[in-house]
């Protein structure tokens, strides 16, 4: 079967970004184990150990792209964030959202 499609196809996001009000709000753990929830990391290995960079780069980047505003409060520490926001990979929406809300962030 053979069908003729485009090179690249552009959608639109329809996921909301669960964006807090400040980063105060953001308690979670800066070091530890933690076991990431599915609706928010579902690969392999979901148990992770912020005292590792490739650990915590797996819980920001999931959990700022797939988490609710729950999962965003209690698996993100806010200083570890600003601390590591130039160093995880983040879809452009996502970045741009919460670089609106925390101009500081896109400053580091």
């Amino acid at each position: 079967m053979m069908f003729t499609a485009p090179a690249t196809v552009t959608t639109a996001s329809t996921r909301a970004v669960a964006v807090p009000l400040g980063l105060d709000e953001l308690r979670g753990p800066r070091s530890g184990r933690l076991r990431l929830p599915a609706s928010v990391y579902w690969g392999p290995e979901p148990t992770v150990d912020l005292r590792h960079w490739d650990d915590v780069a797996k819980t920001y980047e999931a959990t700022l792209r797939e988490g609710d505003p729950d999962d965003v409060r209690t698996l993100l520490n806010g200083e570890l964030l600003a601390e590591v926001w130039s160093e995880i990979v983040l879809p452009g929406p996502v970045r741009a959202v919460w670089e609106r809300r925390f101009p500081a962030l896109a400053r580091r």
